[in-house]
């Protein structure tokens, strides 16, 4: 058996103002930072064969104050970077919907194959990631790994190895360094933990 332990980023600046980040490489808040540490002390007492983060600035940093004071090797790659959002990146809700009403409006639109002008649909993300976590599941069977990504690339590699249906995407999230453990079998994964984010103090408000 092994065990997935994942992870989604640390908050950013854009995330607390409700920009779309997507592949702009935004650094951890101090907020993000906070979070990066209090996810460490979760994790400070459990084995971590080997370590696994998107190349991204927010995943990577939050990462290394995970594995701070461990003898783990970090490897960032960028199959584990966030879905493109396109033009729609760096903007709130307010300005998507001023500057692009009409895609703004399709959108909102239970669309797999949607995407705005440069971006990727949530059905290209999930095909990625399912692509990159199948056979990242079969090398490391009988390891306890490190996987910290972003709310869109974990929620596509989650669907994978858990054999959900694409439209499951809509039907749920991850919070900024919420916890999810998956164990890994050769013929089998279960989701024994879900976006738990009980070492930050609290629950996830409501938006």
């Amino acid at each position: 058996m092994g065990r997935l332990l994942l992870v989604r980023h640390g908050e950013t600046a854009w995330n607390a103002e409700g920009r779309l980040q997507g592949s702009e490489d935004i650094s951890l808040s101090e907020e993000g930072r906070r979070q990066a540490r209090l996810i460490g002390d979760r994790l400070a007492d459990r084995s971590i064969d080997v370590a696994f983060s998107s190349d991204q600035s927010r995943a990577r940093e939050t990462a290394q104050h995970i594995l701070e004071g461990r003898d783990v090797v970090l490897n960032p790659i960028p199959e584990l970077r966030e879905r493109s959002h396109g033009v729609f990146e760096g903007l709130t809700v307010r300005e998507r919907k001023d500057q692009y009403p009409e895609m703004f409006a399709a959108s909102l639109v239970k669309n797999l194959d949607f995407a705005p002008d440069g971006g990727e649909s949530f059905r290209g993300t999930n095909r990625r990631m399912a692509g990159w976590a199948h056979d990242f599941l079969q090398k490391h069977l009988k390891e306890t790994v490190l996987v910290v990504g972003h709310g869109g690339s974990l929620r596509g590699a989650i669907i994978a190895w858990m054999g959900f249906p694409d439209e499951s995407t809509w039907r749920f999230m991850l919070a900024n360094c919420g916890l999810s453990i998956i164990d890994t079998y050769a013929d089998n994964a279960v989701l024994r933990l879900f976006n738990d984010i009980s070492h930050l103090g609290g629950f996830e408000p409501e938006s």
